[in-house]
């Protein structure tokens, strides 16, 4: 039986594939590692905000008796109203 360069071609091609695969697996270990090890920040920020947006729907519920905050509101965009945006320039 002779050999054939074919299977020594598939061979290589084989064993390349599989360190490509397992470069590429390692590649998303660590990609996964560093997004588990920032979960706590994002829940730590979506608590946050969540917070301020809980304050922004209390201080418009308090603007209905007490309309002397509109003005704060307007400032900070909690309030539709506000002074209005700069014209932008005409472009060319």
């Amino acid at each position: 039986m002779k050999n054939s360069p074919l299977i020594t071609i598939l061979l290589v091609a084989v064993c390349l594939t599989a360190l490509l695969v397992g470069g590429l697996a390692i590649a998303y270990e660590r990609h996964f590692r560093s997004l588990r090890k920032l979960q706590p920040q994002i829940a730590n920020a979506q608590g946050m905000q969540n917070l301020v947006n809980a304050v922004a729907n209390e201080a418009l519920e308090y603007s209905k008796h007490n309309p002397a905050i509109d003005p704060i509101l307007q400032t900070v965009n909690v309030k539709p109203g506000g002074p209005a945006p700069a014209p932008k320039p005409a472009g060319k």
